[in-house]
């Protein structure tokens, strides 16, 4: 009688970590909680000066967790693209790890995968945002995404970075994962430069469900100083795709929240000789 291969796994969720000690061991539960079963688990410690590894010990019996923990502290981007390079799996879903996933996010996701015809790079949904006090999560409200019809529509949004981002590992690959080349080494705006290196050549999918549990706290505050380089790369990233795609608008920059955006775009009118 011949037996059958196992069928090769979907999802490998990926939780890069950085002393969030507090908040990993919701994240983890998240994962193993899944309706979908369908998945991997790397936990990417970027070498963190806590107790995250005590947390996160206990899990690695399931052969199914993997852990892997950073030589030095690399920052976001160099940290994921470590991930890409082990993954096996022909999709990666990141999870922050002060955040966490409810409980069919993988179910429709691999729903919507299945469904697909378009080469689809991203897939989203929309987000609860809970805030912490006394280390409780409360007060929470959502966010609803939009689908984003091309490039520019991307470009303009500023509203909270989408999520969950479950991203198909070839074209990660193809594109040649994170960015790391800025002057803070992708460490900044990893997740918008990504979704813009892919979206410039692959059609992204929203999914109008809600996917992604997103806390608010205190160790996510942004000073003065980090919101000015912020700010900086977000106006050399805005205009350098503008230019790489062909300088056909220009910006009407504002500001939201403290933070550069794109109000407008005008059209470039040529001139004819």
């Amino acid at each position: 009688m011949t037996t059958m291969p196992p069928k090769p796994t979907t999802f490998t969720v990926v939780i890069p970590t950085y002393n969030r000690e507090a908040f990993i061991d919701k994240a983890i539960r998240s994962v193993l909680k899944q309706t979908c079963t369908d998945w991997k688990l790397l936990i990417m410690d970027d070498a963190s000066t806590d107790q995250t590894y005590e947390k996160v010990a206990p899990y690695l019996t399931d052969p199914r967790i993997q852990y892997f923990r950073m030589e030095e502290n690399s920052g976001i981007s160099k940290v994921m693209n470590q991930a890409l390079a082990m993954v096996d799996t022909p999709f990666l879903v990141q999870l922050d790890s002060d955040d966490w996933l409810p409980r069919e996010a993988l179910s429709i996701l691999k729903r919507y995968i299945r469904k697909d015809k378009k080469n689809t790079a991203l897939f989203y949904g929309n987000v609860k945002i809970w805030r912490v006090k006394r280390e409780r999560c409360c007060d929470p409200f959502i966010i609803t995404h939009k689908q984003f019809h091309n490039k520019y529509d991307f470009l303009q949004y500023n509203r909270w970075m989408v999520a969950p981002r479950c991203y198909r590992v070839e074209a990660l690959r193809e594109v040649g994962g994170w960015d790391t080349s800025d002057p803070y080494e992708g460490r900044i705006m990893e997740d918008r430069r990504m979704i813009l290196r892919l979206i410039e050549r692959y059609p992204v999918k929203w999914i109008n469900r809600m996917l992604y549990n997103r806390t608010k706290h205190r160790g996510q505050l942004t000073d003065k100083e980090m919101k000015s380089k912020r700010n900086r790369l977000r106006r050399e990233t805005f205009q350098y795709y503008l230019t790489r795609w062909g300088g056909k608008y220009k910006p009407v920059y504002g500001y939201k929240g403290g933070y550069l955006i794109i109000k407008e775009l005008k059209r470039v009118r040529r001139s004819h000789r």
